[in-house]
């Protein structure tokens, strides 16, 4: 088996490492725009050969796309042009537009859209390790898109990745990670930048700030390059929970304007309900 992974980043550097030990890859081709993430694949044996996109997609088995979601946008249908028998598999965040070119392309039943619900704050190949996806959800979106054997290959790498398997619809899968998953990352993001326009002292900064500042802002080390354009695509469902989001938001507003303990109290307290229950299921 033959893996080709573009994009050499956090998730495709554990991506790499990940499928070495379980021996689902004889050999591991790479490529990545930046020259310092390639030099450091290969220097610590993370792939075997660095290679340009089309050689790569011409020896390899399986097509790995671990870039952005704009750089999967660009580069899925010049890998579909490409494909004799290959699968091509995304990692991105956003599904709904990836889904739809996929679905347009003659060859597009051999590119299976995913979503490895794994990842940290940390980007580049240095940050990536092995256990990245141990006991993670991969989620398949539109899986009946797909000929039988592109599917059953991804099904096999996730396996060997000792993820869980779930399937959806792009749509539901974007809109649910909008208010799980995107929507986290922009608080973070607001967090840090608000708490640093009032504390535009570093000192205070790394004294003051305390663990339930460090742990909200946690997220907001993440690469904008990532997040960006999963913003951007997810656009509709991303305004739909900022503005619910900052509905709440005005709700505590106004009980902290008015003194009015007895509202800000059955906002925590639903608050407390519903971490609860996502407690249970983490």
């Amino acid at each position: 088996m033959k893996v080709f992974i573009i994009g050499l980043g956090l998730i495709g550097g554990s991506l790499a490492k990940s499928l070495r030990k379980s021996a689902f890859a004889d050999e591991i081709l790479g490529f990545d725009k930046a020259p310092e993430n390639l030099s450091y694949c290969i220097e610590n044996h993370i792939i075997d050969r660095s290679v340009e996109i089309l050689t790569g997609a011409q020896e390899a088995d399986i097509i790995i796309l671990a870039t952005p979601v704009d750089g999967i946008i660009e580069l899925m249908p010049l890998l579909l042009n490409q494909l004799q028998d290959q699968v091509v598999v995304d990692m991105g965040s956003t599904k709904r537009a990836i889904v739809e070119l996929a679905a347009k392309h003659p060859k597009g039943k051999n590119f299976v859209a995913a979503h490895p619900m794994a990842g940290i704050e940390n980007s580049g190949p240095a940050a990536s390790f092995e256990q990245l996806f141990t006991d993670k959800v991969a989620i398949i979106c539109n899986p009946e898109q797909n000929d039988r054997m592109p599917l059953n290959l991804a099904k096999l790498l996730f396996k060997s990745l000792n993820m869980k398997l779930i399937f959806m619809d792009a749509n539901e899968h974007d809109r649910d990670l909008a208010y799980l998953s995107h929507l986290s990352h922009i608080l973070s993001f607001s967090l840090a930048l608000t708490a640093y326009n009032v504390e535009d002292k570093e000192r205070n900064i790394f004294n003051l700030a305390g663990g339930g500042f460090a742990s909200t802002v946690r997220l907001a080390g993440s690469s904008a390059a990532m997040w960006n354009p999963v913003f951007l695509q997810n656009k509709a469902n991303m305004l739909e929970a900022l503005e619910l989001y900052i509905s709440n938001l005005e709700l505590f507003k106004m009980h902290i304007q008015n003194e009015d303990k007895l509202g800000l109290n059955q906002l925590m307290e639903k608050s407390n309900a519903i971490y609860k229950i996502i407690n249970q299921s983490l």
